[in-house]
């Protein structure tokens, strides 16, 4: 059997070597994540993968993710978004472009941003006259401001399984990240958006829209007040607006197709089968003394391999499935987290991914508004290091209060 530490350096090449070559996601994900049981289990790991297969983290993780995709769908169909959007226009086309995309990051849905940038390109490109590099960047950017803290989240669900705690304790220690990127997010729209006109005028605006919030409230409030597991939450919301909006056969077959896609399932137990591996074969101890024996800071190292991983394969659930379990020993699990650690790791993989120019938001984005990836980056680049400059700071100033 080979050293845990080795085994998951071959297992991150291996991962990067087979979406570089195209493939996809699952498919990477899975060969990756059995190569490293192999490696470091050897013929037991057909017993690690029974049981990381057939877990509560397994179920949990599942029915989470079908709910919050099911979830999306029915509002998409229903037109609850289109009704929120609409207000949101009424307010006025800066308001608009950014509460648009944060709104429709909530829904966590592949190439999302694609959804509130068809929604927007007439706000964006005739009523602000925005140029397709600028109105890209914000349009990104916003749609993922909230993953640090919105319990729906796969990053989020799968951090709380692998550290052994909740969905609440993990957002404690994160908004920071949340706060920071929506803030220099901000700071570049505001300077940004100041050369362009803006001839809209504003409309009547009926608050009365404002009551298709409620499926995001009634998350909020199974999850932080009544404090329910969130994938018991999300299950709930997604039955109750499913009653609510009283879609056609049709529109619920649909939803089910598209909240039980293979792929997205598959990286799901992929998930869970490495942090399996990693359990039993003690890979997390392995690196903690790797690091020990060799004097490297271990904030940092958390920080770096989860931005590594983040930009090489630009999944947004893909740092916490396979750097976490490794990472756990330093970051701590249960009543035993350390805020600090957990904070960088997560900050780390959530501005890898940004940067990453195969994130399918931004490519999908780029390509549905024509914009190029050199006039984008002029935007994104400085975001993400002021996002983790303020991120650091606010944890600093957290410690000290």
């Amino acid at each position: 059997m080979v050293d845990p530490v080795l085994s998951f350096a071959i297992s991150i090449a291996l991962l990067i070597g087979l979406l570089v070559m195209k493939q996809e996601v699952h498919i990477a994900v899975l060969v990756s994540t059995i190569s490293f049981g192999i490696l470091t289990l050897g013929i037991s790991f057909l017993e690690s993968t029974f049981k990381g297969i057939f877990s509560r983290s397994t179920l949990s993780l599942v029915t989470a993710f079908s709910s919050a995709l099911f979830l999306s769908y029915m509002m998409k169909v229903s037109g609850i978004l289109d009704r929120i959007t609409d207000f949101a226009v009424s307010l006025g086309p800066r308001f608009a472009s950014i509460f648009i995309p944060i709104l429709i990051g909530l829904i966590p849905m592949p190439g999302g941003a694609l959804v509130s940038a068809m929604m927007m390109k007439e706000h964006y490109m005739e009523r602000q006259k925005l140029d397709s590099d600028f109105a890209t960047f914000i349009n990104y950017w916003f749609r993922h401001v909230t993953i640090p803290v919105w319990p729906v989240f796969q990053s989020i669900i799968i951090a709380s399984v692998i550290l052994k705690t909740s969905v609440v304790r993990i957002i404690e220690a994160t908004y920071p990240a949340a706060i920071a990127s929506y803030v220099a997010g901000f700071l570049i729209f505001a300077l940004g958006i100041r050369k362009y006109e803006n001839s809209f005028e504003r409309g009547n605006v009926s608050y009365r829209a404002l009551v298709n919030l409620w499926p995001f409230l009634l998350i909020i409030a199974l999850i932080f007040l009544i404090k329910l597991p969130v994938d018991i939450s999300l299950l709930i919301s997604a039955i109750l607006v499913t009653i609510y909006t009283r879609p056609s056969r049709k529109e619920v077959r649909e939803g089910l197709k598209f909240a039980l896609s293979f792929k997205i399932l598959a990286v799901v137990i992929a998930v869970t089968m490495f942090t399996q591996y990693v359990y039993d074969s003690k890979a997390a101890l392995a690196l903690y003394n790797f690091m020990l024996a060799r004097n490297i800071p271990a904030l940092p190292l958390c920080f770096l391999i989860t931005f590594i991983i983040g930009v090489t394969t630009a999944g947004e659930y893909v740092y916490t499935g396979t750097a976490f379990p490794l990472l756990s020993e330093i970051i701590g699990t249960s009543s035993n987290i350390k805020d600090i650690f957990l904070l960088m790791s997560y900050t780390g993989g959530y501005l890898g991914v940004m940067l990453s120019p195969v994130h399918l938001c931004l490519v999908l984005t780029l390509e549905y508004y024509k914009a190029r990836y050199s006039g984008v980056y002029k935007y994104l680049v400085p975001a993400v290091v002021i996002s983790l400059v303020l991120t650091f700071l606010l944890s600093l100033l957290g410690s000290i209060v």
